[in-house]
């Protein structure tokens, strides 16, 4: 079995799903709003996910710094939550949450999020006009 723990960001700026169904879930899933990665490493590569550092930059200024630790809610809690409604099969990722520190990110921005042992994840904003430009 593997351990998922995700590098990801997402645009704080998507609030028109807000406070709907669980709005962490509708916002975070919509498309272009969860980047992944940088990869996904073996539970063996990490001697404690209660305890990695988590880091956020914002064009270069450090806005969010916490640990796995630091998490309202622990990995196993969420696991066992997240199995009362749903099953989950090996290769599923949870997004366990944030260290404090949210801030919005606008068109233009560049988001770097780091998490001890699994690596950085460098992302750009754009605007919804400009992803669309990008389909056509």
């Amino acid at each position: 079995m593997s351990l998922a723990i995700p590098c990801a960001t997402t645009t704080r700026s998507a609030t028109i799903w807000k406070n709907y169904y669980r709005p962490n879930l509708r916002v975070k899933s919509r498309d272009t709003l969860t980047p992944i990665g940088p990869w996904i490493v073996a539970k063996e590569a990490i001697p404690d996910p209660h305890n990695l550092a988590l880091r956020t930059w914002v064009n270069g200024e450090l806005r969010q710094q916490g640990t796995t630790a630091d998490l309202i809610f622990s990995i196993p809690f969420l696991i066992a939550y997240l199995s009362e409604f749903m099953t989950l099969q090996p290769g599923d990722m949870i997004a366990t949450g944030t260290p404090k520190g949210l801030s919005d990110v606008v068109p233009g921005d560049e988001v770097i999020v780091e998490v001890e042992g699994v690596g950085r994840l460098v992302n750009h904003i754009i605007s919804q006009q400009a992803y669309e430009e990008t389909l056509s």
